[in-house]
């Protein structure tokens, strides 16, 4: 850039000023408005250049953020990913337990019993009990 404003200004006086002296009508005021025009063009470079560097400082911040959102992006997408497969393995899980829980409700039998009956419980008692546990038999009154 500074090459080309080096060899700019030298150029554009030239351009400027050759043409007025080939015709031969330069005055010294021509060549004051020649070098005037030069020095304007010579400014206004200067600001497109500056312009240009500070549009190229943005250009390099957005770069930087765009990298850094697709880092953001990867990540999310290979979380995704994870969680996909981790969807598939309980998808399957879930259509295996569904299947056992069909398979279960349809051949296990549940055992109810119609009629409940009460069975009794018969004890044996012998003449002589040599238990403490079971009472005495009853005194006679009368005898």
């Amino acid at each position: 850039m500074a090459l080309f404003a080096i060899v700019r200004k030298p150029l554009v006086l030239l351009a400027l000023a050759v043409p007025m002296l080939v015709a031969g009508c330069a005055t010294r005021e021509s060549v004051e408005n020649a070098q005037t025009a030069a020095d304007l063009a010579d400014t206004h470079a200067k600001d497109a250049g500056s312009r240009a560097d500070a549009a190229q400082s943005r250009a390099d911040a957005a770069h930087a953020r765009a990298d850094e959102a697709a880092g953001i992006g990867n990540n999310a997408l290979g979380k995704a990913q994870s969680n996909e497969q981790r969807v598939t393995t309980l998808e399957s899980d879930l259509k295996t337990a569904h299947a056992q829980i069909k398979w279960l409700s349809r051949n296990v039998v549940y055992k109810h019993p119609l009629h409940h009956k009460k069975h009794h419980v018969v004890h044996h008692t012998s003449g002589t009990s040599t238990s403490t546990n079971t009472p005495a038999p009853p005194k006679n009154p009368g005898s």
